[in-house]
């Protein structure tokens, strides 16, 4: 009996354990899935250093040789600086905006015993439920009725009553989730509400707030259809908008603009990789908290 039980170790040993199966096959998936996602990058850069005829004739082979040049003329036609501060300052004021506003408003909307001031909750929730398409061509006319058509401020007022109903559902379940006790002793030993606000709320919301930032950031940072239904003369054009500079008739520039691509993420890139552990953070307590 110990023989054969000995034996069946060996062939155990010498085979492959299940668990082990499926932790290679696991690892194995999300390598294809990590290839998949990042192929339209390897694209993406290596046009963007590519020849015309390269990138027009063999778009997907690795470049012979690196035209570094597409980068300086893509920033030249697209008047990188100019759109850029654009883009930066339509995205800062709208994302500043949404979290002032917001964080606040949820703030007074969970602390009230008003009821007309709690309800006002679902108000803003149902914001949620009409689709972006479906509001698009209001949104337009009533710009054009108000005078902020090819406005940076009213594109920025428009982002932000865009983005509010996801912003406020999104604080509620955080701030729903601070203990009771800590409001109520700080009202125990004097505290205003402002002061509770910016000593207690605030900062146990900096992993949400940091969550939203990116989320908003990303969506304002690439959004095109909205820019280009409303801003409508050079000065005021965005990232997004000015990608139109390489295209005509007659000819498609590709490696331009994937350089100009580029270009346009890095920002995104930075911002995302300065405050990725805070984002991660923020994912995670909400996936408890929830």
């Amino acid at each position: 009996m110990g023989n054969m039980r000995e034996v069946k170790e060996r062939k155990h040993e010498a085979g492959l354990h299940p668990v082990r199966i499926r932790n290679i096959t696991g690892e194995l998936l999300m390598i294809a899935f990590t290839c998949v996602f990042l192929f339209p990058f390897y694209v993406m850069i290596i046009l963007a250093v590519k020849t015309p005829a390269q990138a027009l004739m063999d778009p997907l082979s690795f470049p012979t040789e690196i035209q570094l040049s597409n980068f300086s003329t893509a920033w030249e036609m697209t008047d990188f600086p100019r759109v850029f501060l654009n883009t930066l300052i339509i995205t800062v004021v709208s994302v500043a905006l949404i979290v002032l506003v917001t964080e606040m408003g949820t703030f007074v909307m969970h602390r009230t015993k008003n009821q007309f001031v709690r309800r006002l909750y679902y108000f803003f929730i149902a914001g949620m439920m009409i689709p972006f398409y479906l509001s698009l061509c209001p949104s337009v006319r009533l710009m054009k009725n108000l005078g902020l058509m090819d406005s940076i401020l009213g594109i920025c007022i428009s982002y932000v009553g865009r983005n509010v109903p996801f912003a406020v559902f999104l604080f509620m379940g955080f701030i729903r989730s601070v203990p009771n006790d800590l409001a109520e002793s700080a009202v125990i030993d004097g505290c205003s509400p402002f002061r509770m606000y910016w000593g207690i709320y605030f900062p146990l919301l900096k992993h949400v707030v940091s969550t939203l930032v990116i989320l908003d950031t990303m969506a304002i940072w690439n959004d095109f259809l909205y820019p280009l239904l409303v801003l409508q003369t050079k000065k005021n054009q965005t990232l997004t908008l000015v990608q139109y500079v390489f295209r005509s008739e007659a000819n498609t520039q590709w490696n331009l603009i994937f350089a100009s691509y580029v270009l346009s993420m890095l920002p995104l890139l930075i911002t995302y990789f300065a405050l990725q552990k805070n984002i991660v953070e923020g994912i995670a307590a909400g996936a408890v908290k929830g």
